[in-house]
């Protein structure tokens, strides 16, 4: 098969829990989509045989529909050397800083490898596949436990001179806010990602007489979801938290939308799907801080893979490594 609808190449996306993985074909279609738990625990070694049992998985299911993949892409966490293929920094996982990745797979497997952040993954599957097919220029935010960026410019992945561009979540929003691991204060990471969130959700909760859904949750069981979920059905300290989160959110779309003029930005992850308390937020705060005289306002767009965007995207690495930052 060497028609662009028949070309197929192998995606994993590496995740805190588990390697999402799958065949990617140019369609966007994905078969034999698997998730595989994995400890990030317990070391390089480990991370590196998951990845290829899932890729030796691959290639057997792509041998019985007849043809072999044409590469591999690797969403991974933290950020990557362009230049040598190894993780240059990846603190949540045990021994994966200055791994060389690319080269293991290559070594193992005699396919071409390709590497990207796994956010960087996931806005290439939403340029190739997703909400950012229409658009050259775009931002992507996505909010979980933390809080990852991308950069697509020019129908491109961007990733800066050194390959580390995208570190949305570490633009410092509040210098009198909370500590982050990274050394600054009032990163937008600790503002809106899933801990803020549940903090502030608590600190309402114990000082107010709140008697909605979240006031019946134990406290040591609020979760984003859980509050998301119950904002949406109009508990008033759940929506107040969205409001919060999604204030701090538009104060950071502000700066970015201000510098590099995006045609849209697109937030995906866990969090994103609380929907319209946090994107109406978002929306508004934006709104009123728009520079004046600006001829439009940039559309704010929830992603539309969800859970398979990494693997879609890191398939689209191999599939395409001309939009990838390596070329």
């Amino acid at each position: 098969m060497t028609s662009e609808a028949g070309r197929w190449a192998i995606g994993l996306d590496l995740g805190g829990s588990a390697v999402k993985s799958g065949l990617v074909a140019a369609d966007g279609s994905i078969a034999v989509f698997e998730r595989t738990p994995i400890d990030r625990r317990a070391g390089a070694d480990h991370l590196l045989a998951a990845l290829l049992n899932q890729i030796e998985r691959l290639r057997a299911a792509a041998a019985e529909r007849g043809f072999e993949p044409v590469g591999i892409g690797v969403g991974s966490p933290g950020s990557i050397e362009r230049a040598t293929g190894r993780i240059h920094k990846s603190p949540n996982f045990a021994g994966w800083t200055g791994y060389p990745l690319r080269d293991e797979l290559v070594r193992n497997t005699e396919l071409p490898v390709y590497l990207a952040n796994d956010v960087n993954a996931a806005a290439l599957g939403e340029l190739k596949f997703g909400a950012g097919e229409d658009y050259e220029n775009f931002i992507m935010i996505t909010l979980g436990t933390g809080v990852g960026g991308a950069l697509v410019i020019g129908g491109r992945l961007y990733d800066g001179a050194e390959g580390f561009a995208g570190e949305i979540g570490h633009m410092m929003i509040d210098p009198e806010g909370p500590e982050c691991p990274c050394g600054n204060r009032g990163c937008l990471e600790q503002l809106v990602g899933a801990s803020a969130m549940v903090d502030r959700a608590r600190a309402l909760l114990a000082g107010s007489d709140a008697d909605g859904p979240l006031a019946a949750v134990p406290e040591e069981e609020l979760t984003p979801e859980i509050i998301g979920e119950a904002a949406a059905d109009g508990d008033p300290v759940g929506r107040m938290v969205l409001a919060e989160s999604g204030r701090w959110l538009g104060l950071a779309f502000i700066t970015l939308i201000n510098v590099l003029d995006p045609d849209c930005i697109l937030v995906g992850g866990g969090i994103a799907q609380a929907g319209p308390p946090l994107f109406d937020a978002i929306r508004q705060t934006v709104g009123n801080h728009a520079m004046s005289g600006t001829a439009r306002i940039v559309p704010i767009v929830l992603a539309a893979l969800g859970t398979r965007a990494g693997t879609a995207g890191a398939g689209a690495l191999a599939l395409w490594p001309e939009l990838s930052c390596e070329s």
